[in-house]
């Protein structure tokens, strides 16, 4: 319990440490901390996020899987000497299932579990013969234990962990009956226990019950004309502020779609018309605080904020002469933390934002850090403080 303990005080100060001395003014009134290569960062290209049961915050690179602890980071690579080490650097997806293991995508196609207990990797081939290559873009355990992969170009899997056994669904000729595209993007389970998939053309709900036609498929259409729009999807998320209801990020903007009637409506936006890919939604967290609601939403086009209970929107965008603004518009990943930190992906390293601590205006006298903080905590400080003198 002390161990769990510091780590997630030291976290919070590392977001204090970011913050605190920080007086350079910029229009959109937020500052953002930062970590990158110069921190330990293994790539700048941070493709997924995730923070496991335990508090530590994954970072999967195009080189190499990233653990950080609050102190420094720790890099996992392939070793090809040690068959228990991952088996690709590149790293696209990220899930930690119900017993503490952590699953992870690769661009070379082998499923990686990562036990935690061992520090060892496993590894399995979704493809019995070994001989395709295959990308995992997004990984996801349900109820029953299954863990669903999807990919980049091969469809979709099932791994039914106690028979060892793997299904597998692909598009084919007859739209009607398999998936309505091999690229998937995202995998959720709702309250009713169905399964939905992203891909790069519409969702589709998976029928456990009828294997004849084991997927149907939704398209949001165009209010204007009958042509299909947004039917490139890139996330899906189960939403708490709209009941029943699963948000959407797609190429041209954010949907919600009812999960009772089956219908898309569009959430807004702020204008994105000098933006491009301003629109195409990344990835979606809800933050509930204060009672009021926020919905961020990571975009090709920068970070935007929205706060429903206030009607305000706001759009956060790389600005070179701002230090402690966002490291890129292009935003892969975001993920809200146990304490509230909102963490940002990114193609140029990794962004952190406290909306906690933000609202204080702390004074360095002022801050107490716990006995044997790390050399990078006192980097930030020393950086920080400079950078503002």
């Amino acid at each position: 319990m002390i161990v769990q303990w510091t780590k997630s005080y030291t976290i919070i100060f590392i977001f204090i440490s970011i913050l605190i001395g920080s007086r350079i003014g910029f229009a959109q009134n937020i500052q953002f901390g930062q970590i990158t290569v110069e921190d330990g960062l293994s790539n700048s290209y941070v493709n997924c996020l995730l923070q496991d049961k335990t508090g530590f915050i994954w970072f999967g690179t195009d080189d190499g899987l990233n653990r950080y602890d609050g102190y420094e980071i720790k890099v996992y690579r392939n070793n090809p000497d040690d068959s228990s080490s991952i088996s690709n650097n590149t790293i696209w997806s990220l899930w930690e299932d119900h017993s503490g293991y952590l699953w992870i995508g690769t661009k070379g196609g082998k499923l990686n579990r990562y036990d935690p207990y061992l520090n060892r990797f496993e590894h399995w081939d979704l493809d019995s013969n070994g001989t395709s290559e295959l990308t995992i873009s997004y990984i996801f355990e349900d109820n029953n234990s299954f863990i669903w992969i999807g990919t980049y170009r091969n469809g979709l899997y099932r791994f039914n962990q106690s028979q060892n056994k793997i299904d597998h669904w692909k598009n084919n000729s007859d739209s009607t009956r398999g998936l309505s595209e091999n690229f998937i993007t995202s995998i959720l389970e709702d309250d009713y226990k169905n399964i939905w998939v992203a891909t790069y053309d519409g969702l589709n709900k998976y029928n456990p019950d009828n294997p004849e036609k084991p997927f149907t498929h939704f398209y949001n259409y165009s209010e204007n004309n009958d042509t299909l729009s947004n039917n490139p999807i890139w996330y899906l998320s189960k939403s708490s502020f709209y009941k029943n209801s699963i948000l959407i990020g797609n190429l041209n903007g954010l949907t919600k779609f009812n999960l009772l009637n089956e219908e898309f409506s569009q959430v807004t936006l702020p204008e994105s018309s000098n933006l491009q890919f301003g629109r195409s939604v990344s990835s979606i967290v809800e933050e509930d605080r204060a009672s009021e609601k926020i919905l961020w939403a990571g975009t090709y086009g920068g970070l935007v904020r929205n706060n429903l209970t206030m009607g305000e929107m706001q759009r956060f965008i790389k600005n070179k002469n701002d230090p402690s603004g966002l490291l890129s518009n292009q935003i892969t990943d975001l993920i809200i933390d146990n304490s509230g930190v909102i963490w940002i992906a990114t193609e140029n390293g990794i962004n952190i934002y406290s909306p906690k601590l933000s609202k204080f205006n702390f004074q360095s006298s002022q801050i107490f850090f716990p006995e044997g903080s790390s050399d990078l905590l006192n980097k930030n400080i020393r950086a920080i403080t400079q950078s503002n003198n």
